[in-house]
């Protein structure tokens, strides 16, 4: 499920501007993920095989996940394709921005996409918040 949420995140993240901006996002056991991300409204479905479709602030978002690590697709106009290799190492492309993000067990992700850094906890009632 951290996958889901890390996935979730990132996607929000990575299409709005450099500038500071809170994150709070929920992710039920369904796998919808809620929230908001600065003035942007989050809503996604990723399901168990770890696809995902929904909007991030007006964006339509389309992502498939290869079943080892892998995930392609789109974020509005943007192609996004990462790699997670199962020791919580994120990295890979969203658009021109290069994502480079660490996730350890407690749920603490810290690293950067693009120019941007982040610092996101997910808590034990799978709610993400980043500052």
């Amino acid at each position: 499920m951290t996958r889901f949420i890390l996935a979730s995140q990132m996607l929000a993240i990575s299409i709005l501007p450099l500038y500071a901006q809170s994150t709070s996002l929920h992710t039920d056991r369904s796998g919808y993920t809620t929230g908001t991300d600065g003035n942007a409204t989050v809503n996604t479905y990723t399901d168990r095989y770890g696809n995902t479709t929904g909007w991030i602030g007006g964006k339509y978002v389309s992502t498939y996940s290869d079943g080892y690590g892998g995930t392609t697709g789109t974020i509005g106009n943007k192609r996004i394709s990462t790699y997670e290799d199962g020791y919580g190492n994120t990295t890979g492309t969203i658009g021109r921005d290069r994502i480079k993000l660490y996730t350890d067990r407690s749920g603490t992700t810290a690293g950067t996409i693009g120019r941007r850094r982040l610092n996101c906890y997910t808590d034990r009632f799978r709610t993400t918040t980043c500052n």
